[in-house]
Order: structure tokens, then C-alpha cells, then sequence
């Protein structure tokens, strides 16, 4: 692997690179058309047909690209929004895919084979295919992000490249929260590792680069600390609660054992461990000994690394005071296990060896031969084509996960909020109730309907937005003077959301497996 593909330069890599994870994240595209695939998706729609990119001007300083983007495409094409984030999906996972190629060749050196390499094995990785299932922002910011990391190593030596990089840096800030913390994290890395080896003043030129991106970003966390007053929808009643975040300065510091909302609820801290082991087991127990073999020290790296392993493992750490949202950081970890990996499987294969051992000393008892290396491959590239094209069996569960990892990953990308053989009909009810609803009825949505609601209902409607408790939507409805309260939910429990329709509803409309209740309590 340490021979360049003849006949293809540096430029054709890239486009080959980008077609490669267009064309493998096409695949579940496809598989599931007409439907869209993506839990967040559905709110991408409702945003994309609200034509709105800011709704008060505190929000120039938040992480709105995407929406810029896809409401400005959107202007011009028209059509259906969810064809649109069809497209979408495969284009942003082209970039990631052609930034892992970038990064390899500009940021490490490494060959056009080897960044080649690189890219495809990210594509059938099911943490990096979690990610872009519904994460657009997230995959957005962070495909940018691999285009600016080799510009932090390489010095900005011209005007030119000091103005690129700098604008790269403010997409990045733009584009996702976790990004921005992310180039930060490895610019002061590197800057730190030139200021002790007396480069400073490339060092210096990099912070002055970066210094745009580091004032929006702190002016955007100005406003989450002190945040801007403006009216919010009159017609959506929020049970959401921050329980178990701090508030103020360490708004990005969660309590986990105080935790509760759609994703997160630990009773004891056995929870807890159970829930990252087995997550982290299932993205990357297969490919960990590629990482830990092919291991290497470097300066973006590093601190890329550090920063996730914080994340992803911090609340195992300090449960009461860790970072927010441990697994959106443990997913983040396939971009430099990606690197490693294949550092890994170049450094077994390329031996003149049997079996190899790492190279960095406390991981030297980490070996591995040739003979497993292409199994380890294949069971990896499997797993992650599995995740891409199996269905949902009897339209309630895939093939992969634990219990404690279906909130963080789905069993299957072929799904939304819903299984796809419900989408129709959830449509159906949501129309229904279009019609049906006035000024004295209520819907009360719980989180996987939110959206469908917001979508298919007029704005005059009123929504009762909530996660768990039904029997508290309903006091709430009650409260504002509600007459008529409707909940949608399926005929009969698929495993879904842990929700039963309570004994005071009544079924007043149904479509194949979702109906309309009607509570008469």
C-alpha cells in the first residue's frame, strides 16, 4: 500500500473519493424511496418548507448553514422537500468521504492509495453511516472541518491561504457546534507544540487566522449563556425539560444521572457504564484492534482524539459533571480510528512479517497477523452495508443493536421517526386531523410525531409537544382550556418508545396501523 495507483493524481483521488461516498450513501437513498430515512429528517423538511434561515437576529451567530443552503436550493428547485434531503444526504457524506482522502494526502502524507483506502473504509463504518443518517449539521461541519485541519500543520504562508483558511474555519463555526470545538481543540494543540518548539511565528499566523471563527463563536455562546428574548410559536405548547443540564457557563455540562429526556435516562450508574460499553462495542469492538495496532502520535490527531475520548467516555469519569451528550461524541470517534485503522491494516499487510505489533510503547502488547486482518475487514465492511440496506422485519426491528443502543443508534437506516411502512399513514391521520381540528382541540404529539405534525397541520392548530408522559400532556391541554384532545399513536405496540395509549382514549379515525385517539376522560 505504499505505491500510488498508477495513472490517477491528486485530483482525480478526490473526485473518486467524493463519487465513492455519494454513490454508497445513495444506497439506503434508493432502498427506501419515496420515503425519507433519518429521525431528524422530518424537521429538516418542516424547516426547509418554513423558508425561514433566522427567526431573530441572534441567530446570524448560530450554526444555520445548512438551512441556508437547503432553503436557498429549495427557492430555486421547488418540488418535494424530502427529495431534496434525499439528494442532500449523499452529497454531504460525498464530502466527508472526500475529506478523509484530503486530510490523508495533505494532513499525513500518506499515498493516493492509501487515502483512497482511507475513504472507503469510513463509508462502510457504521458510527460514520450513523452520523449521516439524520445528522446533516453534524456531517456538514465536520466534512468541512477535515478540509481545514492540514492548513493548522501546514501554515498559512500567504495572504491567499491565511484568507481560505479563515473562511473555512467560519463555515466550520457555522455549520456545527461540535466542529468549531473540534478545530479549536487542534489548533491551540499544534500551537502550543510550535510555541515549545520555537516555530512561533507560523504558530502565531494560524491563531490570527482562526481568530474570526474563535469571536463567533464565543458571540454564539454569549447568546446560549444570555440568550436574546423574541416570541416563539403561539401554537406549540413544549413539555420538553432541561432536567439534569446546567445552566449558564456550563450549559454543555450535563448531570447523567439526573438526566431525562428522549435519548438519555440513567437510574444508577451501572446504567450508565452499560450504555457506553455496549454502544462503543457495537461501533467499533470489530475494527479496535486495527486502531490499536496502527496507532500513531500526531499533533491534529491527538487532540482531535483527546477531545472525543473526553466526550464519549468523560461521563464515566465524572457522571455529575461531564460534557453533554456522550454518544454524539463517541459516534464522532470513527474519524481518527479511521485513520488509525488503516494506518493498521497498511503497517500488518505491507510486514514482511506474520504478525505485527504496535508501534507505540503502551500499546505494544496489541498484536495481530496477517490472517486476521482481511477477515476483521470484511466482517467491519458488513456490518455497515447490513445497517445500510436491511428493512425493519414484521415494521418493528433490524438486525443490529442492544437494548440499551436503539436511542443512539437505529437498528436499521431503514426508518425515520417511524418505521417506513407507517409513513403513508401517518400522513393520512396527520391530513385527517387538518381537517377535524379547531380552535377548541389540542393535538398532543409525542417527539416521533412533532414534526409530521408540523408538517401536514395548519398553523391555527395547536400542538402539545412532549416525550413520556401522556397523562401530563393531557393536565397541560386541560389547563389551557382545551375541549378536545387527540393523541396518534399505533393500534397496537410495536416496541417503539416504551408509550401505551392510556384507557381514556377512544379510536376516532385509524389508517393501517396509526390511529386518532380522542381522549373522553
Amino acid at each position: 500500500m505504499n505505491v500510488s495507483l498508477r495513472n490517477i493524481g491528486f485530483g482525480k483521488g478526490l473526485f473518486l473519493s467524493f463519487l465513492l461516498g455519494f454513490g454508497v450513501r445513495l444506497i439506503p437513498e434508493v432502498l427506501s424511496h419515496p420515503y425519507v430515512i433519518g429521525f431528524d429528517t422530518v424537521y429538516y423538511a418542516w424547516r426547509i418548507e418554513s423558508g425561514v434561515v433566522w427567526y431573530h437576529w441572534s441567530q446570524v451567530f448560530s450554526t444555520w448553514l445548512l438551512y441556508g443552503i437547503l432553503i436557498s436550493v429549495y427557492n430555486v428547485v421547488q418540488g418535494d422537500p424530502f427529495l431534496l434531503l434525499k439528494l442532500m444526504a449523499p452529497l454531504l457524506f460525498g464530502l466527508n468521504a472526500c475529506g478523509i482522502y484530503y486530510f490523508a494526502t495533505k494532513g499525513l502524507n500518506w499515498t493516493i492509495k492509501m487515502g483512497l483506502f482511507a475513504s472507503l473504509f469510513f463509508c462502510f463504518q457504521m458510527a460514520a453511516l450513523r452520523i449521516s443518517w439524520d445528522l446533516y449539521r453534524n456531517v456538514l461541519g465536520l466534512g468541512l472541518l477535515l478540509f481545514a485541519l492540514p492548513w493548522i500543520r501546514n501554515g498559512v504562508e500567504s495572504l491567499r491561504e491565511f484568507l481560505f483558511f479563515a473562511l473555512l474555519s467560519v463555515l466550520v463555526v457555522l455549520s456545527h457546534e461540535y466542529g468549531a470545538v473540534a478545530l479549536f481543540a487542534s489548533v491551540l494543540g499544534v500551537a502550543l507544540s510550535d510555541f515549545l518548539k520555537g516555530a512561533k511565528k507560523g504558530a502565531l499566523k494560524v491563531l490570527m487566522a482562526v481568530s474570526p471563527a474563535v469571536a463567533l463563536f464565543l458571540a454564539r455562546v454569549y447568546l446560549v449563556v444570555f440568550p436574546a428574548s423574541y416570541v416563539v410559536e403561539s401554537n406549540v405548547i413544549s413539555m420538553y425539560q432541561t432536567v439534569g443540564r446546567y445552566r449558564g457557563p456550563f450549559f454543555f455540562l450535563t448531570n447523567y444521572l439526573a438526566v431525562h429526556d428522549a435519548v438519555q435516562y440513567y437510574p444508577t450508574y451501572l446504567d450508565l457504564a452499560l450504555h457506553v460499553f455496549l454502544l462503543f462495542a457495537l461501533l467499533y469492538l470489530v475494527v479496535l484492534p486495527l486502531v490499536l495496532v496502527g496507532f500513531f502520535r500526531d499533533e491534529l490527531l491527538d487532540s482531535w482524539s483527546v477531545l472525543l475520548l473526553i466526550g464519549a467516555f468523560g461521563a464515566l469519569v465524572m457522571p455529575f459533571f461531564a460534557l453533554d451528550l456522550w454518544n454524539r461524541w463517541m459516534l464522532m470517534l470513527v474519524y481518527p480510528f479511521t485513520f488509525y485503522a488503516v494506518n493498521g491494516v497498511a503497517r500488518v499487510l505491507c510486514s514482511g512479517c506474520q504478525v505485527v505489533g504496535s508501534d507505540f510503547h503502551l500499546l505494544r502488547w496489541m498484536r495481530l497477523s496477517k490472517r486476521v486482518v482481511k477477515p476483521v475487514l470484511v466482517v467491519s465492511f458488513s456490518l455497515g452495508l447490513v445497517f445500510m440496506v436491511t428493512p425493519l422485519f414484521f415494521g418493528r426491528v433490524g438486525v443490529l443493536g442492544f437494548l440499551t443502543t436503539f436511542s443512539y443508534v437505529p437498528s436499521t437506516m431503514q426508518c425515520n421517526s417511524v418505521p417506513l411502512v407507517d409513513v403513508d399513514d401517518t400522513i393520512k391521520v396527520m391530513q385527517w386531523l387538518d381537517v377535524q381540528m379547531d380552535g377548541g382541540s389540542v393535538l398532543l404529539a409525542q417527539n416521533a410525531f412533532v414534526w409530521w405534525a408540523k408538517l401536514y397541520l395548519g398553523s391555527q392548530h395547536t400542538l402539545v409537544c412532549f416525550i413520556s408522559d401522556v397523562k401530563g400532556a393531557v393536565d397541560v391541554a386541560v389547563e389551557y382550556g382545551f375541549s378536545r384532545l387527540y393523541f396518534v399513536w399505533w393500534n397496537e405496540p410495536i416496541g417503539w418508545y416504551g408509550l401505551m395509549v392510556p384507557g381514556d382514549f377512544s379510536r376516532v379515525f385509524s389508517s393501517g396501523r396509526i390511529s386518532v385517539f380522542e381522549f373522553s376522560g
